[in-house]
Formats: C-alpha cells, structure tokens, sequence
C-alpha cells in the first residue's frame, strides 16, 4: 500500500515560489537582543549564551553600526591564542561593519537572494535612517519556505528572548530593540 501526500495548498506545488507574498516584516524577530560598541567580547558572548542566539547586532549611538557573531568572537579567541585579553575588549574590535540589510518591505525573496549571494546567515531589517527594526537569520528564511506563504499560514517568530529579560543579565550594557511602526 502506498501513501501520497498532497500539498495542493502549498504554492510550490503549484509552481509558485514558496516566498510569494512574504516580506521582510513577517519573518523577521523584532525584539532583538542587542549590544553597544562599548559591550565587552565577553558580556557579549554570555549573551549570546544565555539567549541561545549566534547574532548580536551592535548599536552606536542608536543607530546600527554592525554585528558580532559567535564565528567572529571564536575567531578572536582562535587568532589571539586564547581568552588572555579577547575577553576584556570591546565589541568592537570583533565585529564586522559590512552586515547585508534590508528594508521591512522588502519581499523574502529578496531577502533570501541577499542572503544567498553575500554568504552571510543573517541580514538586518533597517529602516531609512539606520535604525535596526529586526533580524532575519537563514534559518528563518528556510522556516518560512518550509511553511509556505504568509497567506495560507503565519510564519513562527522566534525571540532573542522574552522583553525584559536582557537587562536581567548582569549590568552589560545591553538594548532591546522593537519593531517601529
């Protein structure tokens, strides 16, 4: 006995990109956990930890101005021969400056392409005057594939973490950055 599942209700099984009608704000996560330049490379790796996130976008002077990851902070320790020092330094000195970003608006498709071509596993959501509204990883971008479009289901946000909770990690120098309406 065979068993076929259909997906008639699932663009792709209609030829259509599984992305179709989906934007940027759909699938983004809005309350983002997020560092400032002066954010030591440990306080931020505990972060990071503590959330169970791999992104920290960093905020200078409330405008976005890069983003540190969890390959980046190993990188340092790698490179510097071990924690002596990394640990101490600020943020800054760990993070890239070239971060792929996006307008809310912006079709998934999209997304995904800049993804794609600048090999990079998150993109910023910002708006016009360099405000971070959100982050989308890939692994966000897949789940959205994985669900079809916005039309025929929502797509799951995840959370950096509940609001609140950043500022209960230690006294780091930490925002919460929501989604502007």
């Amino acid at each position: 006995m065979t068993t076929t599942t259909t997906t008639a209700s699932h663009p792709a099984s209609q030829g259509e990109s599984p992305l179709v009608g989906l934007r940027a704000h759909d699938v983004m996560t809005s309350d983002v956990a997020t560092v400032l330049t002066t954010t030591t490379v440990g306080e931020a790796l505990e972060l990071m930890r503590t959330l169970n996130i791999r992104h920290l976008p960093v905020l200078g002077d409330g405008r976005f101005v890069g983003l540190v990851d969890d390959r980046m902070v190993a990188f340092s320790l790698l490179s510097t021969g071990g924690p002596d020092g990394v640990l101490e330094q600020p943020v800054s000195t760990a993070m890239t400056h070239y971060v792929p970003h996006v307008a809310p608006g912006d079709p998934l498709d999209r997304v995904a392409h800049v993804l794609r071509t600048s090999r990079c596993d998150a993109v910023v959501v910002v708006d016009a005057q360099a405000r971070l509204l959100g982050i989308i990883t890939m692994v966000d971008v897949v789940t959205a594939v994985a669900l079809g479009s916005a039309t025929q289901q929502s797509v799951p946000r995840r959370a950096g973490g509940p609001p609140g909770s950043v500022g209960a990690v230690a006294d780091m120098p930490v925002a919460m950055a929501g989604a502007r309406s």
